[in-house]
């Protein structure tokens, strides 16, 4: 698509008053912070003012005047870059980079996926709506079964889960349910009114707390081929297959809920919780000899947090 002389004429003047933009000055002090501080960035730019136009400006997409100052708390090493805009030109202006020192931090690990297994198969066991792990699909004499994947797995910093269930009763649905998701730290969320959580003081609720994350979840539900047989099957198995499919999908969402509980209740152990550190940031991984693992960073929290009311 071609221009016209008038958008070449406003094109130019764009990048004119960009080039004459100048940044006076933007930093962060201090570049390197321990986990959970703050540092502090400012900016003063200087704008053409002949230039029939208004010049924008944004840190990372967030308007900002032409100069001034915040706080940030970065979780990791951070980029902030300062951009300057007009119509449909823009230039990057400076970039300033925080970096965390972690030296001070200590990150335990555990092998999560027995345990976390057995609480599933008890659940299940004592399901009341009569849920139950399905035998593996039979294959003619003399091949074994086709084995159903293993009920917890972990793999690429993500948790798996897969169930092949039944449950007992018409129709006897198969329900397969594979759901993952890997972990966060969000602070502890403040309660309304003020109703602190039962083993939480008022000033731990300046600390954090594990949460699933990226979670993708697939429930599929299926009847004996027989049921479609029955007149009018056709329009209401439809319909119960996917009210089953989304409840089993809502109760796999819930399952992924309870399980990060499991794991924030392991971490509050005393014997695992170092004290005056909180949650930096936690994950799952597979160690060179095959070991099946999650870890979670406790950094130390600055003197104001700890003695927070």
């Amino acid at each position: 698509m071609s221009t016209t002389p008038a958008q070449n004429e406003f094109d130019q003047q764009a990048q004119a008053a960009l080039a004459k933009v100048k940044l006076d000055h933007f930093a962060a002090k201090p570049l390197t912070i321990e986990p959970f501080a703050t540092s502090k960035i400012s900016w003063k730019v200087t704008i053409p003012e002949e230039f029939d136009g208004s010049v924008d400006l944004d840190i990372d997409d967030t308007p900002v005047s032409a100069s001034g100052e915040f706080q940030v708390v970065p979780d990791s090493n951070t980029s902030y870059q300062l951009r300057a805009r007009t119509l449909n030109r823009s230039r990057i202006l400076g970039t300033v980079v925080l970096k965390e020192d972690l030296a001070a931090c200590t990150a335990p690990s555990d092998e999560p996926v027995k345990w976390i297994e057995g609480i599933i198969k008890q659940a299940i066991s004592t399901d009341s709506s009569g849920l139950y792990f399905r035998p593996p699909n039979p294959r003619p004499w003399p091949w074994p079964p086709i084995p159903w994947p293993p009920i917890v797995t972990i793999k690429d910093d993500r948790m798996i889960i897969s169930l092949r269930l039944g449950k007992r009763g018409f129709p006897n649905p198969a329900i397969d349910i594979d759901a993952s998701f890997a972990l966060d730290v969000i602070p502890i969320p403040l309660p309304a009114k003020r109703r602190f959580l039962a083993g939480i003081t008022p000033f731990e609720y300046h600390y954090h707390q594990l949460a699933p994350k990226d979670e993708r979840i697939s429930a599929d539900v299926s009847v004996p081929i027989y049921l479609w047989l029955i007149p009018g099957a056709v329009i209401a198995l439809p319909i119960a297959i996917s009210m089953a499919e989304d409840k089993a999908h809502a109760s796999a969402a819930k399952m992924i809920n309870d399980i990060v509980e499991v794991l924030n209740g392991w971490f509050r152990r005393p014997e695992v919780l170092p004290p005056k550190m909180d949650k930096h940031d936690a994950g799952f991984y597979v160690n060179p000899q095959g070991s099946q693992r999650f870890w979670i960073n406790f950094c130390p929290v600055p003197p104001t947090i700890v003695n927070a009311p």
